[in-house]
């Protein structure tokens, strides 16, 4: 038989939902609603269908074709203006030669359609319009019949005083094709308003049937959240896709479970969706196809869609999530809340109930969004955060994305310049780095690829090879899940804020360059470049006193399969040293580098002293950071670290002045100054670090050319204590003890965005009469010692830093400004 699937609406009370699709196409538990419809009707033998479409036409189209996949016949009649329903059905006039049903394909129901079409026959009807009982009658059209079903009235979305009837019109009818007489073609004619009033002035016989079953017009958010729930609850005929695993679980293919998730039934599982350890997936949830719950993640009665990404420790309360959703980390949403297609919300952001954002929108780290979002970018006002560009791997940075920004990059650089890529041993890192090659390539930039190999590495390839560049792709030490990209100058050092500009210009505008074909990059592989830098270093290392000292090193690594274990290896190797590794399988999971440390230190330490080693190290970030225990199985501490390597250059490279970040304590300071060395202070930003070690000329390289940069090369950073250690013949712990005693404390206070400029001039007023120092924030002295306030360039924090005569002076340093700080906030 014959149906008529009315699918043009634009659902404009689902919005933001319905802004990129067609209501018809919104799913119910993971599967578009018109597709139940298309289920209802070949249950009961309606195959030869019609579908009448308006707004997004193409994506109905597209998705369903000729109907075959889905055991039906489909045609297709589309209004180029609004004609209304029943101006919408005329236009399929020529098709509609017998009796015929018409079916909303915004609507989900699960109604007998055999029985009212029986009916129909039986009262001989021109039009049977379906019934259904609803407890509120006011938002629909009222419809009063005679005891034989007869229609007598119309009311169209009555109020209280007129309402004479609880059985309202569904949208479902079922006509006699002689019907089309009453109407002309290519005119605006709705059904209800207009058409079957015409008829029932004309007497001709017009039946209701009132039928059982669920209906439900998903008429707005709240009916649509109510519609999932319907069907999760077993309301309905219909059960949502999947198999089910558990009672109350259904789960699409390929879907993944940790094992410590916690699910409580009835949920949802799409297909190829991962939920991550201990995440919590509470009653009533529904998860797309192709989406990532992250480790903690927690969801309550909550809708998303295909292609969401959750993070980890975020908190999904009775909220919908649109396609291509992307929360992160620590993120809050709350009961009726509605992100819309290809929103991005940045770390700890909140959305708070009821708000609604419209597609593609960007909402920054620690926001907290009170009211509706409609317009905005869909990227934040900048890719690079404070060590380069930092996004969710194949999430934000998909090849797309890698490809692009490959063609930014190359864009303005030199045509035929060389630039050095490598990578860790991240999958996601090496997949994605043939993107962004390629990008680079079909710019007329031609690329040395160092395969798998670490960021120190990378640094000296750069200036080894004369390259324009460099860039290494590797997991985030912040966010596991993520992509760090670092891009490099011609010296090796992180690109300036002025130049990650220009690549953001490029990116945004995509004025890119391209290439004639017969002048497009090529690609050099460089198989081991580890030989080279290792000899570079060892050219300016005392190897001879190291080698005599026969140092035993305790080592190990936080990526036992990354290469850093085997460069390290061979670096203590070629000094003569004794090597001790940590256990095999010995494994210190934590999501940051501050959780490594504590996590691996007690398991160092105990083997020191166990196997009586001169010290334990053990490299994180890539061979970036290190972690040092000495000989007694005590920690170094970072500023203890830095005051050390500044001991040995001004001892023993020459060198008369050392740059110092201003979060560094004022002890070294009295270190340096104690060898006739001179401090100059810089911004806390990697950057502004190695562009003053490299204009000092300390720890240079054996080629005299460039700087090895300590702070940021666990390798050449290790090589160091070796030698200050062989130099001295003391060991580290007796190195340490010499230095001054010290007193810091550090805390982090919470502060939005738009209040930190504010709070930042108040502060400053209020101690401007006090000695102060504002290279990077603002840091005040007190007599008993001085705290740094520092506005966090990527979240919305302040990082307060202090440094006094005690621990408790210390303390008290930063608790004064984190209560003024909170203070300010009220204000």
């Amino acid at each position: 038989m014959k149906a008529i699937v009315m699918a043009g609406g634009k659902g404009t009370r689902l919005r933001p939902l319905t802004c990129k699709q067609p209501k018809p196409m919104v799913p119910i538990a993971g599967k578009p609603m018109i597709e139940y419809i298309l289920d209802l009707l070949k249950q009961y033998q309606f195959t030869d269908i019609g579908m009448t479409l308006f707004y997004l036409p193409e994506l109905i189209a597209n998705y369903y074709g000729d109907g075959r996949e889905f055991g039906v016949d489909l045609r297709y009649f589309i209004e180029e203006t609004p004609l209304g329903t029943a101006g919408s059905v005329k236009n399929a006039e020529e098709f509609l030669d017998e009796t015929f049903l018409v079916i909303s394909g915004d609507a989900l129901t699960d109604i007998n359609l055999e029985q009212a079409l029986a009916f129909h026959r039986q009262r001989q009807a021109l039009v049977t319009i379906v019934l259904t009982k609803v407890t509120n009658p006011l938002d629909y059209g009222v419809v009063i019949t005679e005891t034989d079903g007869r229609i007598k009235r119309f009311l169209e979305k009555p109020g209280w005083g007129e309402v004479f009837s609880d059985t309202v019109n569904t949208g479902i009818y079922l006509i006699e094709p002689e019907v089309f007489r009453y109407y002309e073609k290519n005119k605006a004619v709705d059904f209800s308003k207009d058409l079957f009033p015409l008829l029932l002035q004309a007497g001709e016989p017009l039946y209701g049937y009132v039928a059982a079953g669920y209906w439900s017009d998903v008429g707005n958010l709240t009916q649509y959240r109510q519609a999932n729930c319907d069907l999760l609850d077993g309301k309905l005929k219909f059960t949502p896709p999947g198999r089910e695993l558990a009672p109350g679980l259904w789960v699409g293919e390929g879907t993944e479970l940790a094992p410590s998730c916690k699910v409580e039934t009835p949920v949802v599982l799409g297909k190829y969706v991962r939920v991550g350890k201990n995440a919590h997936l509470g009653a009533h949830s529904i998860i797309g196809d192709h989406s990532i719950v992250g480790e903690q993640a927690s969801l309550k009665k909550s809708i998303l869609w295909n292609h969401t990404y959750i993070g980890y420790q975020t908190e999904i309360r009775g909220a919908i999530l649109a396609h291509h959703t992307h929360l992160k980390s620590g993120v809050a949403v709350y009961e009726g809340a509605v992100l819309g297609e290809g929103c991005t919300i940045g770390s700890k952001a909140v959305v708070k109930p009821a708000v609604r954002t419209w597609p593609d929108k960007y909402l920054e780290s620690g926001s907290v969004l009170n009211s509706s979002l409609v317009w905005g970018n869909r990227w934040g006002t900048n890719l690079f955060g404070r060590q380069g560009i930092d996004k969710t791997a194949n999430l934000e940075f998909t090849p797309e994305f890698a490809a692009k920004l490959g063609v930014a990059y190359g864009t303005i650089l030199r045509e035929n310049s060389r630039v050095v890529v490598g990578t860790d041993q991240f999958p996601a890192a090496q997949k994605l780095k043939a993107a962004l090659v390629s990008g680079l390539l079909g710019t007329g930039v031609n690329v040395y690829d160092l395969g798998v190999t670490t960021i120190p590495v990378t640094r000296q390839a750069v200036v080894q090879l004369e390259a324009a560049a460099g860039i290494q792709l590797r997991r985030s030490p912040a966010v596991p899940e993520n992509i760090l990209v670092e891009f490099l100058d011609e010296q090796g050092l992180v690109i300036n804020r002025a130049v990650e500009r220009q690549v953001e210009q490029s990116f945004f505008t995509e004025e890119f360059r391209r290439a004639p074909l017969e002048r497009l990059g090529k690609v050099s592989a460089i198989e081991d470049f580890f030989p080279h830098y290792l000899d570079d270093m060892l050219k300016v290392t005392a190897q001879e006193e190291i080698k005599a000292a026969r140092f035993k090193v305790v080592v190990g690594v936080d990526d036992q399969a990354d290469t850093v274990g085997a460069q390290l290896t061979r670096l203590l190797t070629a000094l003569g040293c004794e090597i001790s590794p940590l256990p095999e399988g010995a494994s210190f999971p934590a999501r940051t580098s501050g959780e490594i440390r504590a996590k691996c230190l007690p398991t160092l330490a105990t083997q020191v002293k166990q196997e009586g080693a001169d010290l334990g190290v053990f490299l994180v970030g890539n061979g970036e950071c290190i972690i040092l225990v000495d000989e007694e199985g005590a920690a170094v501490e970072e500023e203890q670290f830095t005051a050390l390597l500044s001991l040995l250059a001004l001892k023993y490279t020459g060198a008369e002045t050392i740059p110092l970040p201003v979060t560094v304590p004022r002890f070294v300071e009295e270190v340096v100054r104690a060898h006739q060395g001179e401090v100059v202070r810089t911004k806390v930003s990697p950057r502004a670090l190695m562009e003053k070690v490299a204009e000092a000329k300390i720890f240079l390289a054996g080629d005299g050319r460039s700087s090895f940069q300590a702070a940021y090369d666990g390798f050449y950073a290790l090589v160091k204590i070796l030698e200050l250690m062989a130099r001295e013949k003391q060991g580290l712990s007796q190195l340490v003890a010499l230095l001054p005693p010290y007193y810091t404390d550090r805390k982090q206070v919470n502060c939005s965005w738009e209040d930190k400029g504010r709070i930042m001039r108040h502060l400053f007023e209020e101690n401007k009469e006090k000695e102060i120092e504002v290279i990077d924030g603002l840091k005040v002295f007190h007599d008993q010692g001085w705290a740094l306030v520092l506005p966090d360039a990527e979240d919305p924090v302040f990082q307060i830093y202090s440094e006094a005569a005690s621990p408790e002076a210390a303390t008290a340093l930063t608790n004064l400004y984190s209560s003024r700080i909170s203070e300010l906030q009220l204000t």
